[in-house]
């Protein structure tokens, strides 16, 4: 079993989600429903729970109060929220699950499934460090950003990815010290994550950090010659955009 607490404000929220946890995700176990972040907090010193479903937007006290009244938290944490552009955006460089409200079964379902696979596999500090950072202000970047492997999660500086390559569901990395990385991510999923960072997609398998490229060559169809070596292929359709993003 997974002891669980649950924390937010709106009674109706919480017996709700309970009932979904007991329907939909029986293996989680909540021990306390709280309706503030001291009840919260309380709970969570009492009971140690392994996983915690949190509210963030709370009267008084949100729940970013919760986390930090913990040093070194034991736990992990799926988010609940309402719609809201910068915190997702926040929980997405984190690396951190959340759930938007309502509530969805299969969503659900899901985010508990990778606490099973990710618990204790992961620094909760440093995302949580992170998401604080991004939720507080949205507008700025994290110097690294959280590779999601099956034996952990990785964080890495952006400036260190020279480009990503598609294959299928997955995706290639790879590093300025020509290591690579081989992650469960679709390209999308990628350039979503890196496009602030100054990252351009060139082609529909690839995508290239810009402060990599070596050189536009225009024979052989067109291709960039990267910082490692490597020769990425540029696509027909891109060709002049890209060209004219390189030279300005």
């Amino acid at each position: 079993m997974i002891n669980a607490i649950l924390i937010d404000d709106e009674k109706n929220a919480l017996e709700l989600l309970e009932w979904q946890l007991q329907t939909w995700s029986p293996q989680v176990k909540p021990l306390a429903l709280c309706t503030s972040v001291d009840e919260g907090i309380a709970a969570i010193s009492k009971y140690k729970p392994q996983l915690i479903f949190l509210d963030i937007e709370m009267p008084r006290k949100n729940g970013f109060e919760v986390l930090q009244a913990f040093d070194e938290p034991d736990f992990e944490v799926i988010f609940t929220t309402a719609y809201d552009q910068f915190a997702l955006k926040a929980f997405k460089y984190a690396a951190l699950d959340y759930l938007l409200k309502p509530v969805d079964a299969d969503e659900l379902q899901a985010a508990v499934q990778r606490f099973e696979k990710l618990y204790r596999q992961r620094n909760f500090k440093q995302h949580l460090n992170i998401l604080l950072q991004q939720y507080q202000q949205p507008q700025s970047l994290p110097g690294r950003i959280p590779l999601a492997m099956q034996d952990g999660i990785f964080f890495v500086s952006p400036q260190q990815i020279v480009c990503c390559d598609a294959a299928s569901n997955y995706c290639f990395v790879h590093f300025d010290d020509k290591t690579k990385l081989v992650l469960s991510k679709t390209l999308k999923d990628m350039e979503d994550l890196l496009l602030p960072y100054n990252f351009l997609r060139v082609h529909h398998s690839h995508l290239v950090n810009v402060a990599h490229v070596k050189r536009y060559v225009k024979s052989e169809g067109g291709y960039l010659e990267m910082s490692d070596g490597a020769h990425i292929p540029v696509s027909r359709q891109r060709r002049d955009r890209i060209v004219e993003l390189l030279t300005k």
